[in-house]
Parts: C-alpha cells; sequence; structure tokens
C-alpha cells in the first residue's frame, strides 16, 4: 500500500509575505533559516532583547533590519505576520500585544507552560480574530501525515520523546521560563497522539518527578497514560533520560485491531502492516521547522484555517499540564475538571 501525500510548492507568482521574527536563539535560527530561503517569503525584520543577537541574525539571514525592541514589530505597516520563538513564560503576553494590533503571529511550542497563560492567548486571539498557528511541527512530517492516512482510530498507542541529559542551567530546565522536559518538550509527543486519535481525551494518569535535575522545581521524567472517550488509550515516556539507540529520540507505535504502525527514526520513516504485509514508507529527509513554516503561509495565504490554531495547541497543553498534576497528586486527573476542561469549551 503506498500512501500518497500532497506536495505543496511556493507560489512566487504573489507577493511575498513580509515576516518578521522575535527572538534570535536556537530554535529562532530553525525559523528564520526557513523564512530567508523561501521564495514567497521576505524577511523584513529580526528583533531580539540582545542587540548583539537580533545584528548577528540580520547579517546571517539578510532581513532588512535588526532591533532590541518588539514593540517596533506591532508599530510596523511592512509587517505581515511575526515568528514569536521566545521562552515560554513570554508567550502571553507578546501574543496579547499581536492581537491587539491585529498582527498574524506563528508561536513556538507550546502555547504556554500554564492554563492562566494559555487562557490569556486563546481569549486575546479569538477575540481579536487574528491569524495564529502554534509550532507543532510533528503533525507535518511526511511519515506522519501517512500514518495519519493509514489509520484513523487507533485503540492502543505507546510513544516515547526521550532526549540526552539537558544541563540544569539551560534557560528550559527554569521552573518559570522553560517549565523542564516534560512541558517544554513532551508536548510535541502529546500532540501527536491527540492529532492521531482524534477522539477527545478524558483521563491523564502519569507517573515520575524529577529525577536528574535536584535544584530545579520541575518535573523531567513522566510515564503519562491517556484515556479517551472511544475508549482508546496512549502510554507516552517523555525524559531527558537518554536517547533510544533503535527507536531514536522521537518513537510510536499503534494499531487498531486490524491494523498497525511503527513511526521512528524521528518520525522520519513509516512502517504498515495489514493483513499480515508489512510495508516500508520513507524515510523521508527531516525539514525541522520548515513543515510547520510552510503549512502556515500556505494556509495563510489561502484563507484556510490554521494548521494549528490556539485552540488545539491549547488542548495539548491542557493534558500535558494535568499529567504534571497527576504525578504530584499521585492521582489520576479527569479532563473535566476545572481547570483543565476550559481547553475544550465549546467543542462537540
Amino acid at each position: 500500500m503506498v500512501l500518497a501525500l500532497p506536495v505543496s510548492k511556493p507560489d512566487v507568482n504573489r507577493p511575498p509575505l513580509r515576516a518578521a521574527l522575535l527572538g534570535c536563539g536556537s530554535y529562532g535560527a530553525a525559523h528564520a533559516a526557513f523564512l530567508a530561503g523561501a521564495a514567497d517569503v521576505d524577511l523584513v525584520a529580526v528583533a531580539d532583547v540582545d542587540s548583539t543577537r537580533a545584528n548577528a541574525f540580520r547579517e546571517r539571514f539578510g532581513a532588512g533590519r535588526a532591533t532590541d525592541d518588539p514593540a517596533t514589530l506591532w508599530a510596523a505597516d511592512d509587517i505581515d505576520a511575526v515568528w514569536i520563538c521566545t521562552p515560554h513564560d513570554t508567550h502571553a503576553t507578546l501574543a496579547e500585544q499581536a492581537a491587539a494590533v491585529g498582527r498574524a503571529f506563528f508561536l513556538e511550542k507550546p502555547l504556554a507552560i500554564t492554563m492562566a497563560d494559555c487562557a490569556r492567548i486563546v481569549s486575546a486571539t479569538e477575540r481579536a480574530g487574528v491569524y495564529a498557528a502554534v509550532g507543532f511541527k510533528l503533525r507535518f512530517f511526511p511519515a506522519v501525515m501517512a500514518a495519519h492516512a493509514f489509520m484513523a482510530q487507533p485503540a492502543f498507542t505507546q510513544a516515547h520523546v526521550l532526549d540526552d541529559h539537558w544541563p540544569s542551567e539551560f534557560w528550559a530546565n527554569d521552573p518559570i521560563q522553560g517549565g523542564g522536559n516534560v512541558l517544554s518538550q513532551g508536548c510535541h509527543m502529546v500532540d501527536t497522539v491527540l492529532h492521531l486519535h482524534r477522539a477527545r481525551p478524558v483521563r491523564v494518569s502519569a507517573a515520575g518527578g524529577n529525577r536528574f535535575h535536584p535544584g530545579r522545581d520541575i518535573v523531567d521524567t513522566a510515564a503519562i497514560t491517556l484515556t479517551f472517550a472511544d475508549g482508546g488509550v496512549a502510554s507516552i515516556a517523555v525524559g531527558d533520560v537518554g536517547v533510544p539507540p533503535h527507536a531514536s529520540k522521537f518513537a510510536l507505535q499503534a494499531a487498531d485491531g486490524t491494523i498497525s504502525l511503527s513511526l521512528f527514526d524521528r518520525m522520519n520513516a513509516l512502517q504498515t502492516r495489514s493483513d499480515g504485509v508489512v510495508t516500508a514508507h520513507g524515510p523521508w529527509p527531516e525539514e525541522g521547522a520548515a513543515v510547520i513554516d510552510r503549512a502556515f503561509i500556505d494556509a495563510w495565504r489561502a484563507g484556510a484555517p490554521s494548521p494549528v490554531n490556539v485552540r488545539s495547541a491549547w488542548r495539548t497543553s491542557a493534558v500535558v499540564m494535568a499529567a504534571v498534576e497527576s504525578i504530584h497528586r499521585g492521582a489520576p486527573v479527569e479532563l473535566s475538571e476545572a481547570p483543565w476542561a476550559q481547553a475544550w469549551e465549546g467543542a462537540t
């Protein structure tokens, strides 16, 4: 069985999207590299509170200008959309500022690491009606797209995102700025599992804690079990405990009682099994940030719904935060409870 995937090509006959990037760190560089190289994008400006970093980005990626004052991005009249690639605790304020001036924005994952900040972002974005997307790129990896097309209703999923050790002083291990590995990076696999299962998650049970960063008030290791409304279950392992040499940092297996699949090689390769026959798909080259940047730009241009809207991203963050709460409680968390239920308000 060959799974055909849509191929997107930039429309170079239309005026370029005028982009700005806020946050000149390591992952900001991944987005800047795509924006600078895309034929239908003009990287107008880069910004960072550190002017040295901003100027280095301007030179490296050929941006039109650099600034250490993010407010100038909201005041500018030559910017269509801003890529926000800053620490997690800044997301709510920056999203509110973008929404206040009607500026489309792309926000790196996770949406936020507190329910209050998630609520602020969703409220500001939906109230202003601005176009926004969140950087859950794994949904757009070709192997994951093929898996989504292959299996409509998983009954059981087993997945992990297991990284090598993060230094304790790393900003993402700061309890306020990053929240630690489970909140900061575990959201990637939780989002992918939610995307593949489709049914609403109803219960989260997790075990884990802080194994390797005793000076930080964070959860760095978690074994998470999700129960879905259709009876499906998923098991997700998260931590900076070491990359598995065979399965790789990101991996997932799913089955529905009839067919099964395995995603591996950092989610760039897929094997499917149907009627006892195993078929290999890929591996595809890893394009990283490019896959979600392209999805955002194409959807924005077409007037299509956001590829990963802020409420969808809130649901992912709510599940991850509920898992951390379950670890602290030593008991399952029902997602119908406050405050978690807020993320599904209005859902059918």
